[in-house]
């Protein structure tokens, strides 16, 4: 059974993906738990306390497949499975795409909060591209193209739902085509082996696919 805690996550996100976040108060949220202002502030000092936990949490789902590669092995990065156990997460926290730019002016801790993310996000990524170079999986490249292929993988993943919301409704579709927008672009730089690895092969199938169902 879920605590209150939880309930004022779970019910701050829907509220947030359908009416923003910046357009909900906490006085929204408490009444669409049917629990006073006073009971959600118990949980969190303000709304501003309930994005960074929403966040924290969005980020412990997204690099879980990331945190698993034993680096002391030679053990390819599973770029399908990391694509498609996303589909889910990014549709269900897409306003944190979706409001991003205003969500980190609007919230300072936040904002600090993300800026020390990224910084642990670009070590994280770097360290698994090196240990994927070392074993072959990854083409070789220099120190400045793989700050610019993380940047550039980070402006992708945080920008692609809006663009594809743009010129759709369909939210799965939408996730999907975002996910391809990523593999597209890592694609160039993976190897022949890694290409070859049957748990890398037809992505673009599945991803295109009606495989899966939420």
């Amino acid at each position: 059974m879920a605590t209150t805690k939880e309930k004022i996550i779970e019910t701050s996100i829907n509220l947030f993906n359908e009416k923003g976040c910046l357009n909900t108060s906490t006085r929204h949220i408490s009444d669409e738990l049917g629990i006073s202002v006073g009971n959600l502030y118990y949980h969190f000092k303000n709304k501003e306390d309930i994005l960074i936990e929403i966040f924290i949490n969005y980020v412990n789902i997204i690099f879980k497949e990331i945190n698993a590669i034993n680096y002391e092995k030679d053990e390819i990065f599973l770029l399908k499975d990391f694509l498609l156990n996303n589909l889910e997460t990014d549709i269900k926290y897409r306003f944190l795409h979706l409001e991003l730019n205003l969500l980190l002016i609007s919230f300072p801790r936040f904002r600090k909060i993300m800026e020390e993310q990224l910084q642990n996000e670009i070590k994280m990524i770097k360290k698994l591209l090196n240990h994927q170079i070392s074993y072959g999986y990854i083409k070789s490249m220099n120190e400045n193209e793989i700050d610019f292929l993380v940047s550039n993988s980070w402006i992708i993943a945080s920008n692609n739902l809006s663009y594809w919301n743009l010129l759709s409704n369909d939210l799965l579709g939408n996730a999907k085509k975002g996910s391809i927008n990523m593999y597209y672009f890592i694609k160039p730089y993976l190897t022949q082996k890694s290409l070859d690895d049957e748990r890398v092969k037809y992505i673009e199938e599945f991803l295109l696919g009606d495989f899966y169902e939420l």
